[in-house]
């Protein structure tokens, strides 16, 4: 995995509350998309009221974890493969608050290239979903590094090849504990912001998987770890 680092940070805001940030993790059964070799994709807000927005962010393999099939073992590759979503609108400042709804998707061409293997999988949009409640976070200039955290809950479908390919029977799932860090950040005076990003997490969970409370099914991390450009409107 990428940037460790960073990511290790990207991950923080979910050590009080989400499932794989605490004793869960031993018992769940995870799906992870990953961009191992991956890069690109952008995340913004316009700090006009629009919605937190990540595009064409790159995915390039999907592991299972704690699985009954292919734990660990025989990742699926990703060809071509991208997430996107999209945010309610924004609903405030100090701290950041958008809007429950928006979508999340990922598309592209999912291949068993284990063993020789050419197997395809799946192909076209794999993954949608969508976020059930308030996005919250922060994003913070600290002079030569700009910080931007956020958290939220949201479930998804995935298309059942993949679940069986893990030994999983459903095509329903949770989001869990997920990091994306972005790089070459800008910060607007108006509290907009824009980064690059440079690694890639996104971690499912099946909807019947027992977990203990408090849960936070989805979190959504962001670190912009970058030289932070502040630019001030013409008075």
């Amino acid at each position: 995995m990428k940037n460790q680092i960073v990511a290790s940070i990207a991950a923080l805001p979910f050590a009080l509350g989400a499932v794989f940030a605490g004793t869960g993790a031993a018992n769940a059964q995870v799906i992870q998309l990953d961009d191992m070799d991956a890069n690109g994709g952008t995340i913004s807000y316009d700090g006009t009221g629009g919605a937190l927005i990540g595009k064409n962010i790159g995915i390039d393999l999907i592991t299972g974890i704690g699985t009954k099939f292919n734990n660990e073992e025989n990742p699926l590759t990703c060809i071509d493969c991208f997430l996107n979503f999209e945010t309610g609108l924004n609903m405030g400042e100090e701290p950041y608050a958008f809007a429950a709804g928006g979508f999340i998707t990922v598309t592209g061409t999912v291949k068993d290239l284990n063993d020789d293997n050419d197997i395809l999988i799946a192909d076209g949009t794999f993954l949608s979903g969508k976020f059930t409640e308030k996005t919250f976070g922060s994003a913070v200039d600290l002079g030569l590094m700009g910080i931007a955290t956020f958290s939220s809950i949201g479930v998804d479908t995935k298309d059942a090849a993949i679940g069986e390919y893990f030994g999983i029977d459903t095509t329903e799932y949770h989001f869990g504990q997920t990091s994306i860090a972005i790089g070459e950040v800008n910060v607007e005076a108006n509290g907009g912001f824009t980064g690059t990003v440079t690694n890639a997490d996104l971690d499912n969970i099946p909807v019947d998987v027992d977990v203990p409370e408090p849960t936070v099914l989805f979190g959504l991390g962001v670190v912009a770890a970058g030289i932070v450009s502040r630019r001030r409107k013409n008075s």
